[in-house]
């Protein structure tokens, strides 16, 4: 009896020094895991920082490069930069060329918003768009347009009026008749005009081709219809037209909703609508094949910043 006692002590002890062996061998296992998961989590994280960092380095080098193509571009406004910055980010559009002419004319805006009074002290060269309007008041210094340059009684910006009737007349001498269909409206005629329009085809369709009151160039006096008010006629295919887009710019006109520059002027292509805005500006518009809205923006807005 006494024999298995001590036998069963031995095997007890063993055990005890088994047990004593793996709890200490997991222990260093134990160890051995967190050291190993730690080295390896460190190591994560610091590919994580440096493919940050690189991240923001190549953020910045593509926003340095965004910057510099955009400062390039002849047109560059540097007040407009945040609206450029905002159109790249919101629109599918990579042409920086493209990008700062929408926005420099304004139309990172809904047309008729954002809207403004026109600057009456530039005179020839006042912007009236759908972002630039007249007051119902305003009323330009008129002459009557003689009845030999006209198909019906209508006025005209007295500064204008000479050089279209020396522009008509220069017509004549190469065998192009040249004469006035619509020239000044009040505010009145044009929210008649325009009332008329949208109740045939809808507020949306009459915005492409007539303006609403206040915001027709019409009002100005420096704006007139030649020959025809009407695209059934198609004026394009006219040899008069062909006279005008060789030589009214000349006399200080242009071709004020030219075609292929909707999305810019807010308006379709009117071959027959000419807005005086002197020899100057109307030479370098035809020059440069630019709207007048993009010459007022970087020429005269510009020039006062």
């Amino acid at each position: 009896m006494k024999k298995r006692i001590i036998i069963l002590s031995i095997i007890i002890s063993l055990l005890s020094l088994y047990i004593g062996f793996l709890s200490f061998h997991n222990n260093n296992s134990k160890n051995d895991t967190y050291n190993v998961n730690k080295g390896n989590g460190l190591k994560v994280r610091e590919k994580v920082m440096k493919k940050r960092e690189d991240n923001k380095d190549k953020d910045k080098d593509i926003k340095e490069e965004v910057l510099a193509r955009l400062k390039s571009e002849e047109y560059y406004i540097p007040t407009n930069l945040d609206r450029y910055l905002n159109y790249l980010e919101n629109n599918p559009i990579t042409d920086y060329e493209e990008v700062v002419k929408r926005v420099n004319v304004g139309i990172d805006y809904e047309f008729y918003t954002h809207r403004k009074q026109a600057d009456y002290s530039k005179n020839t060269l006042i912007l009236v768009n759908k972002y630039n309007y007249v007051r119902k008041s305003f009323v330009p210094d008129l002459v009557d347009i003689e009845s030999k340059y006209t198909k019906k009684s209508a006025k005209m910006a007295k500064d204008a009026y000479p050089y279209f009737k020396e522009m008509v007349e220069m017509a004549r001498l190469d065998g192009i008749t040249l004469f006035n269909v619509s020239a000044y409206r009040s505010f009145e005629t044009q929210k008649a005009i325009y009332h008329g329009y949208e109740i045939v085809d809808g507020k949306e369709n009459a915005d492409r081709y007539s303006a609403r009151a206040g915001y027709s160039e019409h009002q100005t006096g420096l704006a007139l219809d030649i020959n025809t008010s009407s695209s059934l006629d198609h004026f394009e295919n006219s040899l008069e037209f062909a006279w005008l887009s060789r030589n009214a710019y000349k006399y200080g006109f242009i071709l004020r909703y030219p075609l292929g520059k909707e999305y810019l002027t807010g308006f379709k292509f009117e071959p027959w609508h000419y807005r005086y805005v002197g020899v100057d500006a109307a030479t370098y518009i035809y020059e440069n094949h630019i709207t007048f809205d993009e010459y007022y923006a970087y020429f005269l807005v510009q020039n006062e910043l």
